[in-house]
């Protein structure tokens, strides 16, 4: 049985159909993969274009060695295979991330609800889980109109951000429940509070490729990279939700951000093109409303060298960091330490399972969070029909194709779809 219908009981639901293993998916909402339609701006980022070292840097431990056998067993070439062996072509951007061709979130989530028909694998939703407690050799899923006994649980219910999708916390507290440690909820992958977040009163205010320092008590702890995204509430964009992880993956406290705005030039060479009269980050101009905050923040006089160093080390306290309902992941869940990485089983109760979000699993912006629910659905599927002794699920296999040839392209190859019906 696996309860919740989000990204990783989707995936879970299509392997254990690949196996010919019994199984029901309970969602508490009324339809699945709520959240998944808010990835990736609606377009879903269904996962990065990396290797598996790659991948797992970036998650950074101890997530990293959690997620090890999970995502070595299914990779990103193995996940974009079995999409494209469903009828879902992707394409990778020169940033690594990968979307389906047509950037629609929409398709990833008919794409599963496809094998779902055409497997005939039973979905209930509208189908709140009340209770997972043990019964016997197995378990009792308690909802609120039924109850049902099954010898293995998967729960995949999600973290606690974007309450509204279905992802309340149900998991997290049934694992609570039958004995397990729960690591306390923070915002991953929020946006942050600063000053100049008082530039962007009437439109939105784009800073792309920037470097941040994270710093506490003027030592650097992290950095990240990537575009800064200025609104009227906070600071976003991959190198501010990327450090809103970091701060809470890392418990900091106290940060002060050092942001370099032309991390490819050095401050001399940034002086000497102020002194020539271009304002410019890497041939563009600056935002003029972000040039006459900084400028503000130098004595009267200050020449171009004073201007360049700032540009290059210009230092912002963080106010605060967005609330939790708001965030794109969840920091905390169900604690590593209490499940085993090699089949995503408890090592508390024996044929109790979990993947994705649910456990204390998060990684940066950019397709991580979606691969590693992906990854560690099939993993515990696999290590439940491996227990029963069904047939393993098929190996990893790299995409037919070049990168370069994947993209628009796609489009005119992809293999006809069954008809589908769309709400």
């Amino acid at each position: 049985m696996v309860v919740g219908g989000g990204a990783a009981g989707l995936m879970a639901g299509a392997c254990a159909a690949e196996l010919g293993l019994r199984c029901v998916v309970l969602e508490r909402r009324h339809r699945p993969g709520l959240k998944l339609l808010l990835c990736g701006n609606n377009r879903c980022n269904v996962t990065h274009a990396a290797s598996v070292d790659e991948l797992l840097a970036a998650y950074g431990e101890p997530v990293a060695g959690f997620l090890r056998p999970a995502i070595t067993a299914f990779p990103p070439t193995a996940l974009r295979r079995w999409f494209a062996d469903h009828g879902l072509q992707t394409t990778a951007h020169e940033d690594g991330r990968v979307f389906p061709v047509s950037e629609e979130a929409d398709d990833v989530v008919h794409c599963f609800r496809d094998v779902f028909r055409d497997r005939e694998i039973p979905m209930v939703l509208n189908c709140p889980v009340l209770s997972v407690e043990p019964d016997g050799a197995g378990y009792r899923v308690r909802t609120t109109h039924f109850s049902l006994a099954a010898p293995r649980v998967l729960v995949v219910t999600g973290g606690v951000s974007y309450p509204k999708t279905g992802s309340v916390g149900d998991g997290q507290r049934f694992a609570r429940d039958l004995g397990h440690r729960v690591a306390p909820y923070r915002p991953g992958l929020a946006g942050i509070e600063l000053e100049v977040c008082s530039v962007a009163q009437r439109q939105p205010v784009s800073l792309p490729a920037t470097s941040v320092a994270l710093c506490c008590a003027g030592i650097e702890r992290a950095r990240t990279s990537g575009e800064i995204l200025l609104d009227r509430t906070c600071a976003r964009g991959p190198a501010m939700v990327n450090a809103s992880r970091i701060m809470a993956r890392e418990n900091l406290r106290e940060v002060e951000l050092r942001i370099d705005l032309f991390p490819a030039e050095s401050a001399e060479a940034l002086a000497r093109r102020l002194a020539g009269g271009r304002r410019g980050r890497q041939g563009d101009v600056l935002p003029r409303e972000v040039m006459e905050f900084l400028v503000r923040q130098l004595p009267a006089g200050a020449g171009h060298e004073a201007l360049a160093r700032l540009l290059k080390d210009w230092r912002m306290p963080v106010r605060g960091v967005r609330p939790l309902k708001e965030a794109m992941v969840t920091v905390g869940g169900v604690q590593l330490e209490e499940i085993d990485p090699a089949t995503m089983q408890s090592r508390r109760c024996p044929g109790l399972y979990f993947a994705g979000e649910v456990m204390d699993v998060d990684g940066p912006t950019g397709g991580y969070n979606l691969h590693a629910a992906f990854a560690t659905a099939r993993l515990a599927i696999a290590s439940i029909a491996d227990g029963i002794g069904a047939r393993p699920l098929p190996a990893a296999a790299e995409p037919t194709g070049s990168r370069e040839r994947r993209g628009r392209d796609d489009q005119r190859f992809r293999p006809p779809r069954p008809f589908r019906k769309r709400r």
